[in-house]
């Protein structure tokens, strides 16, 4: 897997996958950034069914509404809503009066666009109605202008309307006016934000469900409606229940658009054309997971460990990698003549060393010294059936194997996360003929070590950009399980992480740790401070036996202070030959207070990105040793100090 700052190789285009048999689909014109020439060409070119006009979209464009009209029916795309249409309801009779002829003019412009739904939101002003009667009143004014201009209004509870703020109320009120042109907006984050239970829609009549909005959000404790306008995002990047919310609607017998209404920052900085992309793959993911397609949901049983490591490592970094790879069991068994990929293996595990050119992230003006991992192998029984779930989601898939991608004897499916999110899933030939690609063999070459049992978990860096974006390809396309974020604070600053986690076949765990870096641009300045984002950490059953062999293979493990090893004897009650012995091989120590235990240690960063690990799970230990992450940081950053100082 690459991070988000690897240069890519190229894959073929897919086309858009419209056999998925999704429900028809929209996109609000707010979740994407640029014109509204360029966001109706995102919309279209991912494949949407129809768009969300936002009001301020319109107001910006260059072209008038019968243009707008004409331009999203040239692209094949419906204009399903226009919104949002605020605060009709008012207890100053004069207000509510000229509310009435603003909704005339927006009837107006709605019949220049082909549009025949308006959303109406509750009022959040002081001067809503508060009277259910009067409010109905009012609503039923405004449906009989609807008629008249053959207009339909979607009625939608915000989250932090002053008298309506519960969806169950809106559509009480619908009930009571009784006008057909009068409907329910029904829209998740409204709904979920407040903790209600969505079940209740079930029981909701079809014809009144005129609109349905979703969007996903991680759980904060905020202000709502801050939350709503800068912390949305797409189904399957946040933490609500979408694929219950959905269950619901479906069981009142909406058969409307599934539309998607996100309010990011991010997503206003993004390219719009691949927040398109994610937006419909996250409607692909959660149909599945509500059930309406669930076509792919076997296929993530298939994968089994991770099995192979690449690392693109450039030719200046390369010898310093594979001395580190050396020191901690892995031996050279081949070169492939053709690429110049190196293979090293300890046991059934395979590390491949690419020295090509062009390989690590660099800048103008920065050295190249960014090695990283590249890309992961996992083992599967059947890689033709990770292709087919790629092309369901609209990932791009290479039609051919790869030179270097490393097998175990069972094929392997090959992951790689590029710049642009897309994904290379390529099906790898018997292991023998893969095996004769290393066809420069060392005269000598050293039995494979049998140190490690396996690949723990590897890390990445996502750049701030990609983020939301690789968590919805992660969980989408490989069925990963997001476990609870975690910010780390260390000498240089806060940290957000992520773990990912899969299971397999086998009863192993495929674990994926994700960290945030600014941005692609300025990725490197944070790299060089912290020491280090992406690693491979390999598991093993006794550390200590395990340190010692690497040690006298040539390992310099990174030092950690003894101060460390004073704060674990006050900490926690562990024996003193065992804390001797992790001071004197630099381990690591984490308890998680129920009998697990980590240890784990590092070797220096190579270059400005890359280290590996050693690690031993006890007991079930879930975690990641996140609390010596900032020991690691401050060792690394000394380190460093001694070696531009000379060794003083």
């Amino acid at each position: 897997m690459t991070t988000a700052t690897t240069t890519s190789t190229a894959t073929a285009a897919v086309p858009v996958n419209r056999g998925d048999r999704l429900p028809p689909t929209a996109i609000a014109t707010v979740c994407l950034s640029g014109t509204l020439d360029e966001k109706l060409d995102a919309a279209a070119e991912a494949g949407f069914d129809g768009v969300e006009i936002f009001e301020p979209d319109l107001i910006a464009a260059p072209a008038g509404p019968r243009e707008v009209a004409r331009a999203a029916a040239d692209r094949g795309l419906s204009i399903d809503l226009y919104q949002p249409f605020r605060d009709l309801d008012s207890t100053v009779d004069d207000r509510f009066a000229r509310n009435l002829v603003r909704l005339e003019r927006k009837f107006d412009l709605m019949d220049d666009l082909g549009c025949d739904l308006l959303l109406v939101c509750s009022s959040p002003l002081d001067t809503a109605v508060v009277d259910d009667d009067r409010l109905c009143e009012q609503l039923a004014t405004a449906a009989d202008l609807a008629a008249e201009r053959g207009k339909r209004l979607a009625y939608e509870a915000l989250a932090w309307g002053r008298h309506v703020n519960d969806y169950r109320h809106a559509a009480r009120l619908v009930d009571m006016v009784g006008n057909p042109v009068l409907g329910n907006c029904l829209d998740s984050f409204h709904i979920l934000s407040r903790d209600d239970d969505p079940a209740g829609i079930a029981t909701m009549a079809p014809d009144s469900i005129f609109f349905l909005q979703l969007a996903d959000a991680p759980k904060l404790q905020m202000d709502v409606l801050q939350w709503s306008r800068h912390h949305r995002c797409l189904p399957g990047q946040g933490n609500f229940d979408l694929a219950g919310f959905i269950r619901a609607v479906q069981a009142a017998g909406y058969r409307g658009p599934w539309s998607l209404e996100v309010f990011s920052d991010l997503f206003r900085h993004a390219d719009a054309g691949r927040t398109a992309r994610d937006a419909r793959r996250s409607l692909r993911y959660l149909a599945e997971l509500a059930g309406h397609d669930p076509a792919g949901a076997e296929l993530r049983r298939v994968t089994g460990d991770v099995v192979s490591v690449r690392v693109a490592a450039g030719p200046v970094m390369a010898p310093k990698v594979a001395e580190t790879l050396s020191h901690i069991g892995f031996d050279l068994q081949g070169v492939d003549s053709e690429t110049g990929l190196r293979l090293y293996r300890d046991a059934d595990i395979a590390v491949v060393v690419d020295a090509t050119a062009g390989t690590v992230w660099t800048a103008p003006g920065l050295p190249a010294d960014m090695p990283s991992i590249a890309q992961i192998g996992m083992r599967s029984d059947d890689p033709t059936a990770w292709t087919d779930r790629a092309a369901a989601f609209d990932v791009p898939v290479a039609s051919v194997a790869a030179p270097g991608t490393v097998s175990t004897g069972d094929e392997v499916v090959r992951l790689e996360v590029t710049d642009t999110l897309a994904v290379d899933l390529r099906a790898v030939v018997s292991a023998a003929e893969w095996q004769q690609r290393f066809d420069l063999v060392p005269r000598q070459p050293e039995p494979p070590s049998h140190l490690f049992d396996g690949v723990d978990h590897v890390g990445i860096g996502i750049a701030t950009a990609d983020w939301e974006g690789a968590m919805l390809l992660l969980r989408s396309v490989f069925g990963m399980h997001v476990d609870d974020g975690l910010d780390v604070p260390d000498a240089v600053g806060t940290m957000r992480s992520q773990a990912l986690t899969m299971p397999t076949a086998s009863g192993s765990t495929v674990r994926i740790v994700a960290s945030m870096v600014p941005s692609q641009l300025d990725a490197h300045g944070p790299l060089r401070r912290r020491g280090g984002l992406t690693h491979a950490a390999f598991a093993c059953d006794d550390i200590v036996d395990v340190a010692r062999a690497c040690r006298s293979r040539g390992l310099r493990a990174l030092s950690i202070p003894d101060n460390y090893y004073d704060d674990l004897r006050a900490r926690y009650d562990l024996p003193e030959n065992m804390i001797e012995q992790m001071r004197d091989l630099d381990i690591l120590y984490d308890n998680d207070g129920h009998g697990g235990e980590f240890l784990h240690f590092f070797t220096p960063t190579i270059g400005e990105d890359l280290f590996f690990e050693v690690v031993c799970r006890r007991n079930g230990y879930r975690g990641y040793g996140e609390v010596n992450s900032p020991v690691r940081v401050a060792a690394e950053l000394h380190r460093r100090a001694v070696e531009e100082a000379g060794g003083r």
